[in-house]
């Protein structure tokens, strides 16, 4: 298998931080099996949506320490420069941008405004679970 460029949403990695179940991701990541795209904006939503009074009885300080050191380490840092407008939410347009300006091979994400679109240029849009069958 060929190393897959991913973007992950970050409605996924609260998932993952709640559920305290990111050893399938993390062993794709270490496996050399994906390579992480991030950008700045997708850095600091995931950096807000954390940083939510909500959240804290979840997952500790730590458990975002350790991801971010993920995210260092094993992610590819994408300066977005073209700005796509496909999606019925605004606000999510910007990790369409990220697909198309990297590259992305997958968006994976649980949102269905971005799931609904299926594709965007060459990026596959799927959910966890159709990504982790579709890698198997």
């Amino acid at each position: 298998m060929r190393n897959e460029k991913v973007i992950f949403d970050t409605n996924l990695w609260i998932s993952f931080l709640i559920t305290k179940d990111h050893t399938e991701i993390d062993d794709l990541i270490i496996e050399g099996k994906i390579h992480l795209i991030f950008s700045p904006e997708l850095i600091e939503e995931f950096l807000t949506v954390t940083s939510r009074p909500k959240f804290k009885k979840y997952f500790r300080e730590q458990d975002i320490e350790e991801l971010l050191e993920i995210f260092d380490t094993y992610a590819t840092l994408v300066n977005v420069n073209l700005e796509i407008t496909e999606c019925r939410d605004p606000k999510d347009n910007f990790l369409l941008s990220l697909a198309v300006e990297s590259k992305a091979d997958y968006l994976v994400t649980g949102d269905q405004d971005l799931l609904t679109l299926k594709k965007i240029r060459k990026t596959k849009i799927l959910t966890w679970k159709d990504f982790i069958n579709k890698l198997k």
